[in-house]
């Protein structure tokens, strides 16, 4: 039997994010999804999942509102206004020297390790906090480079979390299907026009491998003020919503047998 595992980030980011992400889940194919445990949505998303069967991971948010940390303690990390630096600003003062897969490679490291290491800790223990309990995965969030995911990989046997989610891309026992699509949209108008149900019906499922497990991750949620005033990645989030709620899909799932399995179906991803 195929096996796909279908994960959706930023859980939490933001009231309308949560409430669209809650609805794949109840109502889709979402079966994992990380929580964001900085922002002031998060402890309304780590109530409203809390009766939901998902597997509940963490997404590690290091470019998006305020710190759990004390500002003062990570200076490298945050802006004069004690925000976390955003994704755009990272990326125009630092050049990036190549990119491999997901991660980043720069000339100089912008995330300084020792930093990384207390907030990616501090958002960890926000979470037990939040939810009662460790997450089942962890993950990265946007710009992601080597210093992020060593802090992780730490603070993850440190906790014994057993899974990283981005341990995926780099295991041949499996298939990365991506992100929803061929590539992310970055424009508004872009992300309008995106159809991700034909590409999904028509190239993603038709496609999965029998040998290896794949995978493949969106944004779902609503939008609403604060998203927009946070992340250029917007109008995608309700397509990702639509695409993974749609019966058609959900239809061709069941009728060819695919099994949708989660972060607990898997070994040690690690």
């Amino acid at each position: 039997m195929k096996k796909l595992l279908v994960q959706s980030d930023d859980f939490g980011f933001t009231f309308g994010t949560t409430d669209g992400a809650i609805h794949a889940i109840k109502n889709g194919i979402i079966g994992n999804t990380g929580l964001f445990t900085n922002m002031p949505s998060s402890a309304y998303a780590a109530e409203r999942v809390k009766d939901l069967d998902v597997c509940l991971g963490i997404d590690i948010n290091l470019v998006a509102g305020k710190p759990v940390t004390d500002p003062s303690l990570i200076p490298h990390l945050v802006d004069e206004n004690g925000n976390f630096k955003s994704s755009r600003r990272v990326l125009k003062e630092n050049p990036v020297y190549k990119t491999d897969r997901y991660l980043y490679i720069f000339e100089n490291d912008p995330f300084d390790y020792d930093e990384v290491l207390l907030e990616t800790e501090n958002q960890v223990k926000r979470f037990i906090e939040l939810v009662g309990r460790k997450p089942e995965y962890i993950n990265g969030h946007s710009v992601i480079t080597p210093n992020t995911e060593n802090a992780a990989k730490e603070i993850a046997l440190k906790y014994g979390i057993e899974n990283r989610s981005s341990a995926l891309y780099f295991d041949d026992k499996y298939i990365d299907l991506a992100y929803f699509g061929d590539y992310e949209p970055s424009s508004f108008e872009e992300q309008l026009n995106m159809n991700y149900k034909d590409y999904i019906l028509n190239k993603v499922l038709p496609n999965l491998s029998e040998e290896k497990i794949s995978f493949f991750v969106g944004h779902c949620g609503y939008l609403d003020k604060d998203l927009l005033s946070l992340t250029s990645l917007t109008v995608q989030r309700i397509n990702d919503v639509s695409m993974a709620t749609d019966p058609e899909i959900i239809k061709y799932i069941k009728d060819n047998d695919i099994e949708l399995i989660t972060y607990r179906d898997i070994d040690n991803c690690f």
